[in-house]
């Protein structure tokens, strides 16, 4: 069957311990010590998985069993099994599963067949717990023996723990109980890999974004700001390939990633809108009082940026134009002085009559130089008010500009610094929300080997802590 979303297939090769009392003789035992016989020539139990995901639930494979002269039957078949389990990746790449493997007798119910837990280490006796629904139950620390394991590259084994449910299933079987044991893995997943290729990649990345706002706003910051925004999508493109289709839960390092993509995301909008507002000019653009306020005159001085210097542009400015209006002044003065000079005169009057003859090629040269002399000086003052209205207009556009260039450092600022307190909550939440650094369990290797039916197994029989099923 397929396997389904954001669950884990589990591949387990044991060896069963199958043994019960069914013959006895004394003149074989006097022969020899033990039997080896083919297992279709005497009963074997039904025990199946019942979540299994793959192959074949039950016992396949052909194996011998051994009889010895007091009728005890030992049956160690080897299997394969394949069961999966629904996993919880709210905590990828650094997640421990829990996956549990039921098994019990499918036809046979616990009168006919009891299956016990035998523990690998000794003396180890099972103890009496109760399920969150209230059902006893018998559970063994150290559920099954190691001695065939084999390391994965993937996960860590870090327990394996036995439960013994004697249920009855009044559904189906009346109030005959069956016996079933159960199997809870516990598996830690090695993060090493995902921590070398896509958790520190994505930091430094990361960690890079804030010098974004240290380029001047001009197409450069764009450009690099684009980039890393690439950059980060293509991290999510691979978080798709490696994690398991679902849509439960969001992963941790999906969170991760998002979170910081928004942040790039934004700081790119930031970066087209300083670009904007770095560009503007006076002509096409008004700083109204409150952004002068707010981002010349207070901000700069509490975010250690250099301040417009008004004062000393001010007082410059009102010196040029004190001495361009008493330029002006002066001109006007002059002109109603010789205009009235030229023309009201008392003695120029008294002796115009007599001295006309004489004097008129004199007067009307005198009288052509003062209206050349007014208009020279009224083109000079009309000259010197252009003058001084250019300086004033390109005073006025440079102070202007300059605040707007101003207001786009202060932005650039002030992003800079919620950027990187946001950068660092979010390094600090994701490295405290990963759940193996505060898990110092430590993982669980096989033990020595031994061959199946050997007397190292026949050794566990003759254990002072082990009893036969009755």
């Amino acid at each position: 069957m397929p396997k389904p979303p954001a669950s884990l297939l589990l591949l387990l090769s044991v060896f069963f311990l199958l043994l019960h009392q069914c013959y006895g003789d004394v003149y074989v035992a006097q022969l020899l010590e033990h039997l080896m016989m083919d297992y279709n020539k005497i009963w074997t139990p039904d025990v199946v998985l019942y979540n299994n995901a793959d192959g074949e639930p039950h016992i396949n494979i052909a194996s011998l069993a051994m009889v010895d002269s007091q009728g005890t039957v030992i049956w160690m078949p080897p299997s394969i099994y394949k069961s999966f389990c629904a996993i919880n990746i709210a905590d990828f790449p650094y997640d421990s599963q829990t996956c549990e493997m039921k098994f019990g007798g499918w036809t046979n119910d616990g009168q006919t067949l009891d299956l016990q837990q035998i523990s690998p280490v000794v003396n180890e006796k099972p103890e009496k717990r109760f399920d969150d629904t209230g059902t006893e139950y018998q559970f063994l620390p150290n559920g099954m023996g190691l001695s065939f394991y084999h390391s994965s590259a993937e996960w860590d084994l870090i327990s394996i723990t036995s439960s013994r449910y004697a249920q009855i299933y009044p559904g189906c079987c009346g109030q005959v109980y069956y016996i079933d044991i159960r199997y809870s893995l516990v598996l830690r997943r090695k993060a090493i890999f995902f921590t070398v290729m896509l958790t520190i990649p994505s930091m430094l990345i990361t960690n890079m974004t804030p010098f974004v706002f240290f380029i001047p706003p001009i197409e450069h910051k764009m450009t690099f700001s684009i980039s890393i925004f690439v950059a980060f999508s293509v991290f999510y493109l691979v978080l798709i390939e490696i994690i398991p289709p679902t849509s439960l839960v969001l992963p941790l390092i999906g969170k991760y990633l998002l979170f910081t993509l928004i942040m790039i995301f934004c700081c790119t909008i930031v970066s087209v809108v300083n670009i904007n507002i770095y560009r503007r000019q006076a002509f096409a653009w008004e700083m109204s009082d409150w952004q002068r306020w707010l981002f010349v005159r207070t901000l700069p001085k509490y975010l250690k940026l250099k301040q417009l210097d008004y004062s000393e542009e001010e007082k410059e400015r009102e010196r040029k134009e004190r001495k361009l209006r008493r330029m002006a002044r002066r001109g006007r003065r002059v002109r109603s002085k010789r205009a009235p000079a030229a023309d009201t005169s008392p003695v120029f009057r008294s002796r115009r009559l007599r001295l006309l003859s004489l004097v008129e090629m004199d007067v009307s040269f005198r009288n052509r130089s003062a209206a050349d002399a007014h208009s020279l000086i009224k083109q000079l003052s009309n000259s010197v008010q252009i003058i001084a209205a250019h300086f004033h207009n390109q005073s006025q556009e440079s102070k202007i500009t300059d605040e707007w260039r101003l207001m786009s450092l202060v932005i650039d600022r002030i992003f800079l610094i919620v950027y990187v307190l946001l950068n660092l909550g979010a390094n600090v939440w994701f490295v405290l929300s990963v759940p193996t650094i505060f898990d110092d369990r430590p993982e669980l290797f096989g033990t020595p080997a031994y061959k199946p039916l050997s007397g190292d197994a026949i050794n566990i029989l003759s254990r002072p802590d082990f009893e036969y099923p009755v």
